[in-house]
């Protein structure tokens, strides 16, 4: 298998699992919205102002997070199991970055 179809399949793992955590963090996102609703206990919770604003903010917030998760785990899995041989350079270089930016 040459670099070039491993890192399509890396990348369409990634993609995967992707849509798998941003799928996670906003259901967990959306049911704990769902607990504020029921909590608060309104009758007028259809118009009210929580929907039309926090929903918005909420999946923006976790779509955020969902990113900066994933970039990270991404990171630990190429330098886990020792990919940057395996792998397209600017892959690498997209991921395994530490906290300082800089590519280790």
């Amino acid at each position: 298998m040459t670099t070039k179809e491993r890192t399509f399949l890396f990348n369409i793992c990634v993609i995967l699992y992707n849509i798998l955590l941003g799928l996670i963090i906003e259901g967990i996102f959306f049911f704990l919205f769902l607990l504020f609703i029921a909590k608060t206990n309104n009758q007028n919770m259809g118009e009210s102002i929580y929907i039309q604003i926090a929903l918005p903010v909420m999946m923006l917030v976790g779509l955020i997070m969902a990113i900066m998760l994933s970039t990270k785990t991404v990171g630990w899995f190429i330098r886990k199991f020792h990919l940057e041989d395996k792998l397209d350079k600017k892959v690498i270089d997209h991921y395994k970055k530490d906290d300082a930016g800089t590519i280790n």
